[in-house]
C-alpha cells in the first residue's frame, strides 16, 4: 500500500488504494473545493484488484450529479444508465462496470388477465353452488320428518294463505319460497326448479301432514283432499312381527278379513328393488313401516290399500335415510341393513343402547362370530319377548337361530322404526363384542357392554343376581 498523499490539485489515478478516496484519506473540505460550495459526501470507488483487504471499507453512499459536479468523471456516466426513480439501499455500491437493465415480469398481460378471469369465474361458480344448495334445502329439507300436524284449510283461503299457514305449522320450512315455487316465475326457474303451468286449488277441510315436508310432498298430500268427517286411526308400534301386526289390525279394523289381509301381504304391489332374489318366497317382514295411519270410511274394508300405504311409507323412510349408499359404505346390502335394524329394535330397551348394540352386531359380523341374539332365537321358535328359552330352543336348527347359525338371519325378525334403522347405518364406535342386560346405573333396561369374555361373564352374573332373564 502506498504511503504518499495527494495535493489538493491532483486527481486520483488508477492504482491508488480505496483508502485514499475514503473520508479517512481525504478530507471533505478537499472534495468540496472541487465542486465549489459545501462539501458533499464523497463517492466510493469500487474495490479493485490489488487493494489492501485489511483496510476498512468506506461507508457507501449514493452519489448524485449535483454532488460530484462536472470536474469528477468516472468514465461513462452511471446516471445515464440508471432508470429514473432507482433507489439504492444502504450498503449498495454503484458499479460503473455493470449495465443496469429494467426487470420485467416473465408473464405477459394475457396470462395475468386470464388469472383474473379464472378467479372471477371460480368465485361465481362457488357462489352459484352455495345458492343452489340453499334453495334445494328449502324445497327438500334434509332434516328428519317431524311430528304429525293436523292442518286446516279454511273456506275462502288463497294459495298465499295456505302457504303462510303451512309455514306457521312448520310443514314447509320456507313459506315465501313455497309461494314462488307454486307460481313458478320464469325468472326464478333456474333456482327453484318448480313445476311449470300447474294450477293449485286445495279443498277446505282438515288434513294430516308432517313437519319439514318437501314442497312437492306437501302439495301431493293436500291434493289427496281433506280427511272425511269420520276417520279411523290405526296405530302400529315398532317391533311387531308380521303375524303380530296382522293380529293388531284385525282388532283395530273389524271390517278386515284375515284371509284377505294375508293375501294383501303377498301382493306384487309390495316390491322393493333391494329385496334379495335368492329368497324362495315373498315376505314383507320388516318392510311395513310402523306408524299411525288415518283411514277414510270408504277404505275401512280395503286391506290392500292400508298395506300398500304402510309399504310406501317404509320406502320413503329408507330413501330419506340414504340407505343405498350408506349400506354400501358398511359392506352390507340395504336389505341386510333392515335385518340388522330389526335385531336392534328387538334387543334395545333404551334409546342410548341402540348404537352400541349395532356396533356389537357389526363387530361380530366382521369377526365371523355367531351373533347369539336371543330375539332371533325366539323368532325362530315362535316365542314372544319375555318368554323363557329352553335348551332345546337354543339348539334348534333354524336359519333364524343366530346361536347356531353364523351371519344374519335370512329376513328381518320385526318391523324396525326410524331410530333403529338409523342406528344400523350409524353404529357407535367401540370395540365391544358382548352385551347383557344389567340395568346399569339403575336405568331399567340398560345393558352392559364388554370387550372380553371375562368381562361379559362378570356382567352376566349381575344379570343373574338381578333376575333380569339371564338365568
Amino acid at each position: 500500500m502506498s504511503d504518499e498523499s495527494f495535493s489538493d490539485d491532483e486527481d486520483p489515478s488508477p492504482g491508488r488504494s480505496s483508502a485514499d478516496l475514503s473520508p479517512q484519506g481525504r478530507s471533505s473540505a478537499t472534495i468540496g473545493a472541487r465542486v465549489g460550495g459545501a462539501p458533499p459526501t464523497a463517492p466510493v470507488r469500487p474495490a479493485l484488484p490489488g487493494d489492501d483487504p485489511t483496510m476498512p471499507t468506506a461507508i457507501p453512499v449514493v452519489p448524485t450529479e449535483e454532488a460530484v459536479g462536472e470536474a469528477m468523471v468516472w468514465g461513462p456516466s452511471v446516471f445515464d444508465e440508471l432508470e429514473e426513480g432507482t433507489v439504492f439501499e444502504p450498503g449498495e455500491e454503484v458499479r460503473p462496470d455493470v449495465q443496469w437493465v429494467r426487470h420485467r415480469p416473465a408473464w405477459g398481460p394475457l396470462p395475468r388477465w386470464g388469472l383474473v378471469a379464472f378467479a372471477i369465474l371460480l368465485t361465481f361458480g362457488v357462489g352459484y353452488r352455495l345458492v343452489m344448495d340453499w334453495a334445494s334445502d328449502q324445497m327438500r329439507p334434509e332434516s328428519l320428518f317431524g311430528e304429525d300436524v293436523r292442518f286446516v284449510i279454511e273456506d275462502g283461503w288463497s294459495t298465499n294463505d295456505v302457504a303462510a299457514a303451512l309455514g306457521v305449522a312448520d310443514v314447509v320450512d320456507n313459506p315465501a319460497m313455497f309461494r314462488q315455487w307454486m307460481r313458478c316465475p320464469s325468472a326464478l326457474r333456474w333456482l327453484i326448479e318448480c313445476p311449470v303451468d300447474v294450477e293449485y286449488s286445495f279443498q277446505a277441510g282438515e288434513y294430516v301432514l308432517r313437519e319439514h315436508l318437501a314442497f312437492q310432498d306437501a302439495v301431493d298430500r293436500m291434493n289427496e283432499g281433506p280427511l272425511p268427517e269420520e276417520v279411523i286411526t290405526v296405530m302400529l308400534p315398532e317391533g311387531l312381527t308380521l303375524a303380530q301386526s296382522v293380529d293388531r289390525l284385525l282388532v283395530q279394523m273389524p271390517a278386515f278379513a284375515e284371509d284377505e289381509l294375508w293375501a294383501a301381504l303377498i301382493s306384487e304391489r309390495l316390491v322393493w328393488e333391494h329385496y334379495p332374489e335368492d329368497l324362495p318366497y315373498l315376505v314383507v317382514e320388516g318392510l311395513l313401516f310402523p306408524d299411525t295411519y288415518q283411514l277414510a270410511e270408504e277404505s275401512l274394508g280395503d286391506e290392500l290399500d292400508l298395506v300398500t300405504r304402510m309399504h310406501r311409507q317404509f320406502l320413503s323412510v329408507v330413501e330419506d335415510l340414504g340407505i343405498e349408499q350408506r349400506s354400501a359404505d358398511l359392506g352390507l346390502t340395504p336389505y341386510e341393513v333392515v335385518i340388522v335394524a330389526s335385531l336392534i329394535e328387538e334387543e334395545a330397551l333404551i334409546e342410548d343402547d341402540r348404537g352400541r348394540i349395532s356396533r356389537v352386531i357389526h363387530n361380530r359380523l366382521e369377526a365371523g362370530w355367531t351373533l347369539g341374539i336371543d330375539a332371533s332365537t325366539r323368532y325362530a321358535v315362535g316365542k314372544t319377548a319375555g318368554e323363557p328359552l329352553t335348551g332345546e330352543d337354543l339348539a334348534s336348527e333354524s336359519l333364524w337361530n343366530t346361536r347356531v347359525t353364523s351371519g344374519l338371519p335370512p329376513t328381518p325378525i320385526a318391523a324396525p322404526g326410524r331410530t333403529s334403522l338409523e342406528a344400523a347405518l350409524n353404529p357407535t364406535d367401540g370395540p365391544w363384542m358382548y352385551y347383557v342386560r344389567t340395568d346399569e346405573g339403575d336405568v331399567a333396561g340398560a345393558h352392559t357392554f364388554a370387550v372380553t369374555a371375562d368381562e361379559f361373564e362378570r356382567a352376566k352374573s349381575v344379570c343373574v343376581e338381578k333376575d333380569l332373564g339371564c338365568g
